[in-house]
C-alpha cells in the first residue's frame, strides 16, 4: 500500500501518526501545506528565509526542521512542505488555481492507493480537492462547528462537499463525530455508510520533545505555577481562571501564567503574582512552559477536540478541566486530572485547592498518565493499526465497488 498524508497545518499530530504507520511497513508520503502568511507558526521554523509559494527546496527544509525533530522523522526525514496562497475563500485568483493544480498534479503522479487529507479550513482545500477528483480520498475533519455551536459558512461548504462526495471521514473524538452525525443524518443513509466514518484519537505531541532544552520560569520551591497557553478567545475562560486564583491565592503562593495570541477581555487587577505572555507562543516556549509548570488548566466553556492535553501529558503533567465536549473524553477525572461539572471560578478554585494541596494525588497522577498515554487507546502504534485498518477497509470497499 501507498498512501500521501496531506496534512493542512496540525503537523503535531500528523508527524507521528505517518512515522508510526510507516513502521508498519507501509509506503508514507508526508506533504504539509502552509499558508504564506502562516510559516511561523507551525512545528517548522521558516523564520529569516520566507518561502514563496511552491515546494520548499530539502535544504532549507532540513535547516526548518531542526536537528532534533530530523532524528525524531526517522525514515520521514523527507516531509515535502508546499506552501500555497493565503486569502480569505471570497477572493480567488488565477494564481490560486495555479498552485492548486500545480501541487495536485504532483500528487497524482506519485499514483497512491489512497489519499489522506487533514484538515479543511482553507480555500486551498477546496481548490486542491476539485482538481484531485477520481482519486480515492480519507478525511480527517478536527473541527464539525464552531465553539458556539454553529456552523459557519465556511463549515457548511466544507460538510456538504464531505456529504456530495462520500469522502470517509476520520474524527479524533466522539463529541465531534456526533456533532457531524446530527448535522447529515438525513444524507448519511444516501451519501455515506456508517463503515465509511470512524472515531480515532490522536496520541502525545511527541514532537514537542525536540524543543524542551531551555528553562520557562525559575522554579521557585514555594510557588505554585498554574499554566494556561493557547488562542487569547472568550470561549477559553481565561477570566473564570484569574478569578479562581483571586479565591486561592492568600492560601497558596500560585503563580499564573497565561501565555497565548489574541485580544485579551481580562483583567489581573489584584493578582498578586502573574506572567501574561501575550504573542505567538514558538513550541520551544510551549514545551519549557508545560516543564516549569505545576498545573495546566483548561477552563473552556466549548470544546470538541483539542491538541492541548495531547501537548501537557507528553511532559506528565496533571489537568483541570472543564467536563465538556471531547475533553471529558480524554482526561480522566482523578486519574490523570480533574474535570469541573460547573464552569465557575468558586468550582474551578475548588478542583485546584484539592490538586494544590494534595502532593500525593498530583503524583499518583503523573504515574497514571506515564501508563496511560503510552499504551492502549491512545498510543500511536495503536493508533497507526486503527487508522490503517480504515484505510485497508476503504480499498476494499472500492474493489467491491
Amino acid at each position: 500500500m501507498k498512501v500521501g498524508i496531506i496534512s493542512f497545518y496540525l503537523m503535531e499530530s500528523t508527524i507521528p501518526l505517518a512515522k508510526y504507520i510507516s513502521l508498519e511497513g507501509i509506503k508514507i508520503d508526508l506533504y504539509s501545506l502552509l499558508p504564506h502568511d502562516g510559516q511561523n507558526t507551525f512545528v517548522f521554523d521558516f523564520i529569516g528565509n520566507e518561502q514563496p509559494n511552491g515546494f520548499v527546496n530539502s535544504k532549507i527544509r532540513r535547516t526548518a526542521f531542526g536537528e532534533k525533530l530530523n532524528n525524531y522523522l526517522g525514515t520521514l526525514q523527507d516531509i515535502q512542505v508546499f506552501i500555497f496562497p493565503s486569502r480569505r475563500i471570497e477572493i480567488f485568483f488565477l494564481k490560486d488555481l495555479y498552485y492548486a493544480y500545480l501541487f495536485a498534479t504532483y500528487i497524482k503522479k506519485k499514483k497512491y492507493d489512497l489519499i489522506h487529507i487533514i484538515h479543511s479550513d482553507a480555500k486551498f482545500w477546496f481548490l486542491l480537492n476539485f482538481f484531485l477528483k477520481g482519486e480515492k480520498i480519507i478525511q480527517t475533519l478536527h473541527e464539525v462547528t464552531s465553539h458556539n455551536g454553529s456552523n459557519s459558512p465556511i463549515q457548511i461548504k466544507t460538510l456538504n462537499w464531505l456529504i456530495e462526495n462520500s469522502t470517509p471521514i476520520i474524527f479524533h473524538s466522539n463529541t465531534s463525530m456526533n456533532r457531524f452525525l446530527e448535522y447529515s443524518h438525513s444524507d448519511i443513509p444516501k451519501k455515506l455508510s456508517k463503515n465509511d466514518i470512524t472515531m480515532i484519537r490522536f496520541g502525545l505531541f511527541e514532537t514537542y520533545h525536540c524543543f524542551s532544552d531551555q528553562p520557562g520560569f525559575s522554579n521557585r520551591k514555594e510557588e505554585i505555577k498554574i499554566l494556561y497557553f493557547g488562542r487569547i478567545v472568550p470561549y477559553k475562560g481565561i477570566d473564570i481562571l484569574i478569578d479562581a486564583v483571586k479565591i486561592l491565592q492568600n492560601k497558596y503562593p500560585i503563580h499564573l501564567i497565561i501565555a497565548g495570541d489574541g485580544t485579551p477581555y481580562f483583567s489581573f487587577k489584584n493578582i498578586k503574582s502573574y506572567d501574561f505572555i501575550n504573542k505567538h507562543i514558538t513550541n520551544k516556549e510551549i514545551a519549557n512552559l508545560i516543564e516549569s509548570s505545576d498545573i495546566v488548566v483548561l477552563p473552556y466553556t466549548s470544546a470538541s477536540q483539542s491538541g492541548v492535553p495531547m501537548t501537557v501529558y507528553l511532559f506528565n503533567k496533571p489537568i483541570i478541566a472543564s467536563n465538556i465536549g471531547g475533553l471529558k473524553e480524554v482526561i480522566e477525572h482523578l486519574k490523570t486530572g480533574l474535570l469541573v461539572d460547573t464552569i465557575d471560578a468558586p468550582s474551578l478554585s475548588a478542583s485546584i485547592d484539592m490538586l494544590v494541596s494534595n502532593t500525593n494525588l498530583r503524583e499518583e497522577m503523573i504515574e497514571n498518565i506515564k501508563r496511560k498515554y503510552n499504551e492502549g487507546e491512545f498510543s500511536w502504534p495503536n493508533i497507526a493499526k486503527q487508522t490503517l485498518s480504515f484505510y485497508r477497509n476503504q480499498l476494499e470497499k472500492n474493489k467491491i465497488g
